[in-house]
């Protein structure tokens, strides 16, 4: 009969402990889920100081326990920058401008992180390996000539699946491109599910034209934008249902906000867990909320129990 106190104990005796900055995991299950977390104020700057007592997850509405909980600071990030080469990029403003958003995010990066660069048009190929040297990045980009079609749904695909098979910790793909899909095989759907149950949050960088963007003054109106513009869209659900985020940036200006933005993202990802309650496997909507006024917790939509 003491069992369920002992439990409620040890949980509770957990939860000071990741309020007092230390690292909160209650022994494992093989079904528990993790989540990659952003949190943000309402100036939509990270919140580094998160404690634990201040989470709270629901699944299917219904209160969770937290059982994990890591600051950033407790780990390394693996961030695989994905980088449009489909002949639709094929323009001086948008090569320049993929190559300075990969630059930005390399340099806001801490020396230990690691990075792998990956292309795309209608194929997806790896281009440099998981590493923490900078350089190797940079002469990868480089090598990168647009051409061809594009299937950027099939590319996020595999970069999912590429980053989540590299183990535990803060993990990201960044894609750059102009948002026009014109030969995937999977639906946005699929992917974005996909995305989901590895816990992959997505960043994008849409490169368009000013006709296309709603912050310029040259923006031509969704009734009479491009594809460019519904392409960025799409991105936009990437980002929110897998927990990432999206920018539409014609100048470099706003390009360079992009970048450190999702650096400071990035620097700042917690990682939280919970048992999930038996059932079906079928796919369960997850919410993470905090306690603490005008805070904001990003973080995937939902998964399906394996």
């Amino acid at each position: 009969m003491c069992f369920p106190f002992l439990l409620f104990a040890l949980a509770a005796s957990a939860l000071v402990n990741g309020a007092s900055g230390q690292v909160l995991s209650i022994p494992a299950r093989a079904d528990r889920v993790l989540l990659s977390a952003t949190v943000v104020d309402e100036k939509g700057r990270p919140v580094r100081d998160l404690k634990a007592s201040e989470v709270r997850i629901f699944e299917e509405g219904k209160p969770q326990v937290l059982a994990h909980f890591t600051k950033a600071s407790d780990l390394h990030a693996r961030v695989l920058l994905l980088i449009d080469a489909s002949g639709s990029m094929n323009g001086e403003l948008k090569t320049t401008s993929s190559r300075m958003a990969a630059f930005q995010v390399l340099a806001a990066l801490g020396p230990e992180d690691e990075t792998a660069l990956a292309g795309f048009d209608s194929e997806y190929w790896g281009i440099v390996p998981f590493t923490s040297d900078r350089d190797r990045i940079k002469k990868g980009l480089e090598e990168l000539v647009p051409f061809g079609s594009t299937a950027l749904h099939d590319a996020l695909d595999h970069a999912a699946h590429d980053i989540a098979s590299h183990g535990e910790g803060r993990r990201a793909v960044v894609v750059i491109t102009d948002g026009i899909d014109t030969s995937s095989q999977k639906k946005p759907d699929d992917v974005i599910a996909r995305s989901r149950a590895l816990d992959v949050p997505i960043y994008a960088i849409s490169v368009i034209s000013p006709l296309d963007d709603p912050a310029s003054d040259q923006f031509v109106g969704k009734k009479t934008a491009g594809v460019a513009f519904q392409g960025s869209a799409v991105l936009v659900r990437y980002a929110t249902l897998s927990g990432g985020a999206a920018f539409a940036v014609s100048d470099f200006h706003a390009l360079r906000r992009a970048a450190d933005q999702i650096a400071n993202e990035l620097k700042t990802q917690y990682r939280l867990g919970y048992d999930p309650p038996v059932g079906p496997p079928r796919f369960r909507r997850v919410q993470v909320k905090t306690t603490r006024k005008g805070v904001v917790v990003r973080t995937r939509s939902g998964y399906v129990p394996s």
